[in-house]
């Protein structure tokens, strides 16, 4: 059926609205109930006896999960009050159309058309906003960024500690042939590498940390000290460090 908003958004429901059918003979009297889509799905036979779960009839989902309620819909005052409510309440306000007011199985059958149709309008709108949540989520929660976030908050000392740690982490993967592991160490060591400064020559420590071979993990280790050094502006043993650097490099 063609639903008719009076108030929101026919391709963004809100999920809870005034309903309300307008007699067709009389005096034009209104009729109102409350429609309501539960953002949580149900599964009825899980709150029941298993006697009774057992005979319970197969239902739709989504007849357990959207309603209006009273079914029947109550005589309401004037189309001002309603629409006062629907404002005060952030409701949407739909339109049921003409019904002999008389005729409560015809009023019966409109209500549950309506309810079906914006239920099926609520989750059709929720589902393609949980899908652009669900792409850009990874992004936001992402293990490195909540890194970033715990690197940026620690104290320099803090921050080499963690460098030494993931080191250690990215070394054994590489002597255990872990691609994965690998990379995933390499990355977070580029994450910690923002917050320290150019002249721990991050770049080098990585890149003899890759080298498979001995020398690699011995170059791997002087580069590290060099950074403790630098820290605790040790220059006469940062000397020596460099010089050993250096002679492991020519090698």
């Amino acid at each position: 059926m063609d639903l008719v908003f009076e108030r929101g958004d026919s391709a963004a429901p809100k999920g809870h609205a005034l309903l309300y059918f307008r007699e067709s003979d009389g005096v034009g009297k209104l009729y109102s109930t409350y429609v309501v889509v539960l953002p949580i799905a149900i599964d009825l036979v899980k709150y029941m006896p298993p006697f009774l779960a057992n005979q319970l009839p197969n239902v739709n989902a989504q007849e357990l999960s959207a309603f209006a309620f009273p079914p029947m819909p109550e005589e309401a005052g004037g189309l001002g009050q309603l629409e006062s409510l629907a404002e005060a309440r952030g409701d949407d306000l739909l339109f049921g159309g003409d019904v002999p007011a008389g005729q409560v199985q015809d009023m019966l059958m409109r209500v549950n058309d309506v309810v079906q149709e914006y239920a099926g309008r609520y989750q059709g709108y929720i589902g393609d906003a949980a899908t652009v949540e669900a792409v850009a989520e990874p992004e936001a929660i992402s293990g490195h960024s909540i890194n970033e976030v715990l690197f940026e908050l620690m104290s320099d000392r803090d921050r080499l500690g963690e460098l030494s740690k993931l080191t250690g982490r990215l070394r054994f993967a590489v002597e255990g042939s872990d691609v994965r592991q690998v990379q995933d160490a390499e990355d977070e060591v580029r994450v910690l590498s923002r917050y320290l400064p150019e002249r721990y020559y991050i770049d080098s420590l990585v890149r003899a940390a890759k080298d498979p071979s001995r020398n690699g993990g011995d170059l791997a280790q002087l580069y590290l000290e060099r950074c403790y050094k630098l820290a605790d502006e040790d220059y006469p043993s940062l000397a020596d460090i460099e010089e050993r650097i250096r002679v492991l490099e020519a090698g």
